[in-house]
């Protein structure tokens, strides 16, 4: 197997042998997975599964041994084109990333923090403002990365969008809140409060007026605001059900607490960039670095 014949066999097994799942993790045909397997056991007279029923039901003992090699040599082919990548990097360079207050805030702190140590050469300036205002800069040309919400409404024959990880729009309510014994909500069951979101400056507000037509809602925004601390406030001291993005649970404070919906809005992050013939070994590598982050996470 090659390098990349390996990572799909490592990711078939960490679903546990399930080909569907293991097909989705590495985006490629349930059937091409089944036929690399096969494919190697016949060429190399060996059986890396057990089979029971037609599916892969574990490990042998040859399969144990690849495997662990398989890690490592993984391992050994991502830190060889790392070290590739820093020493061209030393050439030096800046690059701009356009990514929204709360995202860089909840995703992104601790990333630019090791990234920013590890790689001193590299000179990163970090735009920071609301998915529309990066949306426009964006076009503009003046963004080399932006991280925005899905849609993004960009031509996708001029612009490359990548998921780094999907979350879901959620409701927050103080915890003695009437809706807060709720294992789940119904969307019908909040127009009896006041409602509070971020502002239109936001692409959740969009999401989420555009979701509260489609369930029927006819209560309108009580207010909107562009500070999530302000919004968590308010729903802590009243009975407003404040609509937020998910991720914002990590950041609550005592007496508050976060309901989810039974048909929710998905929160979907991508990080998108204009498609160009060639890219600069800069923009690559903090391409790569991002991507290779957030995938990490999934796989956590």
């Amino acid at each position: 197997m090659d390098i990349f014949q390996l990572s799909y066999f490592i990711k078939v097994v960490e679903s546990g042998g399930n080909l569907t799942l293991a097909s989705k993790k590495a985006n490629i045909s349930q059937s091409s997975l089944s036929q690399l397997i096969s494919n190697f056991e016949k060429s190399e007279d060996v059986e890396l599964f057990y089979r029971q029923n037609g599916r892969l039901k574990g490990l042998t003992p040859c399969g144990e041994k690849y495997y662990e090699y398989a890690l490592q040599m993984t391992k050994l082919h991502f830190e060889m084109h790392d070290m590739v990548r820093r020493e061209s990097l030393k050439k030096k360079g800046r690059i701009r990333i356009g990514i929204p207050s709360m995202i860089l805030r909840i995703y992104f702190t601790s990333f630019f923090t090791k990234f920013i140590v590890e790689n001193e050469e590299v000179k990163i300036e970090i735009v920071e403002a609301g998915s529309k205002k990066l949306h426009n800069l964006l076009l503009r040309g003046e963004l080399d990365l932006a991280v925005l919400v899905d849609p993004t409404y960009l031509n996708k024959e001029k612009y490359e969008e990548f998921t780094l990880i999907t979350d879901e729009i959620c409701a927050f309510v103080s915890d003695n809140h009437p809706l807060s014994t709720k294992k789940e909500l119904d969307w019908c069951e909040i127009e009896s409060y006041p409602l509070a979101t971020f502002t239109k400056d936001f692409s959740s507000h969009k999401l989420i007026i555009d979701k509260l037509k489609e369930e029927g809602v006819t209560k309108e925004m009580k207010f909107t605001s562009s500070s999530w601390n302000f919004l968590t406030a308010v729903a802590k001291e009243s009975t407003a059900v404040v609509l937020l993005p998910s991720p914002l649970q990590y950041q609550l404070t005592e007496g508050l607490v976060m309901k989810k919906f039974s048909n929710s809005i998905p929160f979907k992050i991508l990080l998108t960039r204009p498609v160009k013939e060639d890219y600069s070994s800069l923009e690559r590598y903090v391409k790569g670095a991002i991507l290779h982050c957030f995938s990490q996470r999934k796989n956590n």
